[in-house]
């Protein structure tokens, strides 16, 4: 690339003090076009932007910026805003750079563009037109050195370059200089050595030994004990809506006398709730009990210092509602607690989220933007007797002219529910009203605050942990050992593993059938197969066409991942290396598990044409059965990934192949440092054999510049 310079689109004015920060036409959420800013303001709302329903509502706070440089990134901010990058700029830099960014990236490229303006700052620079060649190569320098990672320096640099593009076509132009760096040769002298990648495709899988119990929470939940919290969930809202109207009683200040005197007369606990982080008097729940007015409970607590009490000997404050269901064969409650009912229904809540983000495969934003009757039941004389999901997918939304669509776009091929999907579908659409997201924040959090937000990804989170906290509790109250779910070796349980945990741990994982035996194993003890439809049988359509679905997925997706990298440079290596490329550059493109498992296995049954990712071998395995080194049967379709034996005639690598075993083989020496003499031996031979396969790699790989036929 030699051009120094955008050809001039179509100018925007310059914004008018008062007008608005997002123009009319670049609205994507009308519903949020009321929190539109003023140019003047110190603080730009994106929101009418982000019609993501999951997205957090991003802001630009205009304060983080040094005051001399603030209406010089100002202008360029609102030119990024309702403007787009040439198309020309884009070609010459390939896919990962688009004319126009989601509301939440645009606020994080100005946050970066604010931390270059303070660097610049401490340099005495307070005006951009005076940000040189010489400059910037001095900040690409002090970006490289930050500690950030390669990716993430990669990021930055990309948004340094998106400030002189937008700076180019404001309607007043500052002058800086075109980053070095935005030269593709000259990026790789500005990353640090780090080469990690990141994104769904290095998420860790949730632990077998987590997700099994953590499934079984789930399920028992949305199968077994849904019944009842709904109908206790009901119980406190009804009650307090009787204390706020019930009228002053002399009846009912006996019933209420009588309701307390245990805790009167005998010091016995008085039944209390927490208000404030304080633990008081159940006033609403005592209120609804007797019949009594709220002013007369408060009147009596007053009178007998209940709610010193309260605090001393906290009480419950029991249900009138039936319990119906059991664990283990006992009932799980005696009664479900006043205090107690909103929170299990948010951690049902949290269990339908578990099973539809994880026996779907869809993405977390795709769950949270189900919406009530997006699963309904099949048609009468439907072929396949599947319940279909309808939804929305964000992460490849764009128009026409590739930019990003915040509203994302409807999904071409819906999702597949099988049972525990369709009943927690079904228990979240008795949550929330007809035609509303299935987890809207104002329904499960019990406010009226968001309207048209769902749940994000912060609280999904910290309601996991939540969930895995309480479930630990139940299984120690009902004796139940094996039942406890451990901490994830790979850290917190995060919506976006569970996609990656039934994709790769299972379909990719070597091994994987035998850790997805021992997960089903787990749900026997809830899960009546029959009721259940087959979930567990080959002969009526059970996991193990789920099985054949993720994996030809899986595979495809590999291909596809191979491609792309292979596009944009990256060298690939290995005796199949070539008709690997060949197979992942035709590759049928597929998404959703609506893939039929006849097709499936059909599609995993072409030999020498599908393409398997080995995470532990450290390769692609194009397997081609009568080249295969690794034991299988005779008949089998599908390669051993537990058994992969080096110089096998299957084997692809990539430059990212190549760095992980360089990785692994650093490991190894350092491990080496701490074993005696014999063990350290083996250790560091391995390493050195790691680090044989990453030259071999780097000597023979071939790149898109080099014809692949």
């Amino acid at each position: 690339m030699t051009a120094h310079s955008l050809p001039a689109p179509d100018v925007l004015p310059v914004p008018a003090a008062a007008g608005p920060v997002v123009l009319a036409h670049r609205v994507q959420a009308p519903q949020h076009a009321h929190l539109n800013s003023r140019y003047t303001d110190g603080s730009w709302s994106l929101a009418p932007l982000i019609a993501n329903p999951s997205s957090t509502r991003s802001s630009i706070h205009w304060r983080n910026c040094p005051a001399q440089m603030r209406p010089q990134l100002k202008l360029i901010a609102w030119t990024m805003i309702n403007g787009e990058l040439p198309a020309t700029y884009l070609r010459e830099r390939g896919i990962r750079m688009r004319s126009r960014q989601s509301g939440r990236a645009t606020a994080g490229t100005v946050s970066q563009w604010m931390r270059m303006a303070r660097w610049l700052n401490q340099q005495g620079i307070t005006s951009l037109t005076d940000c040189d060649i010489e400059l910037l190569d001095a900040y690409g320098h002090y970006l490289k050195d930050s500690g950030a990672s390669a990716d993430r320096t990669r990021d930055v640099l990309r948004d340094v370059c998106r400030l002189w593009a937008f700076d180019q076509i404001t309607a007043h132009p500052t002058g800086m200089a075109r980053p070095p760096w935005d030269e593709p040769d000259l990026v790789a002298d500005y990353l640090p050595k780090d080469r990690s990648e990141r994104g769904e495709n290095t998420t860790e899988p949730i632990a077998t030994a987590t997700m099994a119990p953590l499934l079984t929470w789930a399920v028992r939940l949305v199968e077994d004990l849904a019944g009842d919290i709904l109908a206790a969930a009901a119980e406190p809202a009804r009650l307090t809506r009787a204390a706020v109207t019930n009228p002053a009683s002399g009846e009912g200040r006996v019933v209420l006398e009588r309701l307390l005197e245990p805790a009167l007369t005998a010091s016995a606990p008085v039944p209390a709730v927490r208000n404030g982080g304080k633990t008081t008097v159940a006033r609403a729940y005592l209120a609804a009990l007797a019949g009594v007015s709220l002013y007369q409970v408060d009147r009596i607590a007053r009178v007998h210092g209940l709610t010193r009490a309260a605090a001393e000997r906290p009480g419950p404050c029991p249900l009138d509602v039936p319990v119906t269901a059991t664990i283990a064969g006992r009932p799980w409650r005696p009664n479900v607690d006043f205090v107690e009912a909103p929170v299990l229904l948010r951690h049902l809540g949290t269990a339908a989220f578990i099973l539809c983000a994880y026996l779907t495969g869809a993405r977390p934003e795709e769950v949270l933007a189900m919406r009530s009757g997006c699963c309904p039941d099949p048609a009468d004389g439907r072929e396949e007797p599947w319940h279909l999901i309808r939804t929305r997918q964000f992460k490849t939304a764009v128009d026409e002219d590739g930019n990003y669509l915040s509203a994302g776009v409807e999904r071409d091929v819906p999702w597949v529910a099988i049972a525990p999907v369709v009943a927690a579908i079904r228990v979240l659409e008795q949550i929330v009203p007809e035609g509303e997201l299935l987890f809207a924040s104002d329904y499960h959090r019990g406010a009226v605050r968001h309207r048209g937000k769902a749940m994000g990804s912060d609280g999904i989170r910290e309601r996991i942990a939540d969930f895995i906290t309480w479930a630990n509790q139940e299984a120690a109250r009902h004796g139940l050992p094996r039942e406890v779910i451990p901490a994830d070796p790979a850290g917190p349980v995060t919506a976006v593993r569970f996609r990656r945990s039934l994709a790769w741990h299972i379909a990719r994982r070597p091994g994987g059938l035998v850790a997805l035996a021992i997960q089903y194993g787990h749900l026997r003890t809830v899960l009546d197969t029959d009721v259940a439809g087959g979930y567990g049988t080959r002969s009526r359509r059970g996991i193990h066409d789920l099985i054949d679905i993720e994996t030809a997925l899986s595979t495809a997706e590999t291909a596809a991942d191979l491609h792309e990298r292979y596009s944009q440079g990256e060298g690939i290596s290995g005796p199949a290396a070539r008709q690997a490329l060949h197979q992942a550059s035709t590759v049928r493109r597929f998404e959703g598990t609506t893939v039929k498992a006849d097709f499936a296995r059909k599609y995993l049954a072409r030999d020498g044409s599908v393409l398997y990712d080995n995470p532990h071998a450290l390769l692609l395995c194009r397997y081609k059965r009568e080249l295969a080194l690794c034991e299988r049967p005779a008949d089998s379709t599908t390669p051993a990934l537990d058994r992969c034996v080096t110089g096998c005639a299957n084997t692809v690598r990539t430059d990212h192949h190549a760095r992980q075993l360089r990785d692994r083989a650093d490991g190894l020496a350092r491990q080496a440092l701490h074993h005696p003499q014999p063990i350290a031996d083996r250790l560091l031979a391995t390493a050195g054999r790691l680090r044989n396969l990453a030259d071999t790699h780097d000597r023979t790989r071939i790149t898109c510049q080099e014809p692949a036929t």
